[in-house]
């Protein structure tokens, strides 16, 4: 009940979805760069794969090389070669 008044509080006062802070805010610079916000976590970090908890679900991003260079209080930056990303259970 409390997401859902969250929410219509957010389209009443016509903010931005990504206000919510259980929403993850992706932001990707060319093929090597990704900033993840919101993040409640990592789950697994590898060369080829880095999982990340969010409010929406398990955030999985897989390319060559890849390190999650900084890792804050609620965000990631994740570094390397990026091929694809995906939201998973």
């Amino acid at each position: 009940m409390r997401k859902d008044l969250w929410k219509r509080t957010l389209r009443l006062l016509d903010l931005p979805e990504d206000m919510d802070a259980r929403v993850p805010r992706i932001t990707v610079v060319g093929r090597d760069k990704m900033l993840v916000e919101n993040v409640s976590g990592v789950r697994r970090c590898t060369e080829t794969e880095v999982l990340l908890l969010t409010g929406c679900g398990v955030l999985s991003v897989a390319g060559e090389g890849l390190l999650v260079k900084e890792l804050g209080e609620s965000r990631a930056l994740i570094v390397g070669r990026l091929m694809r990303w995906a939201y998973g259970e």
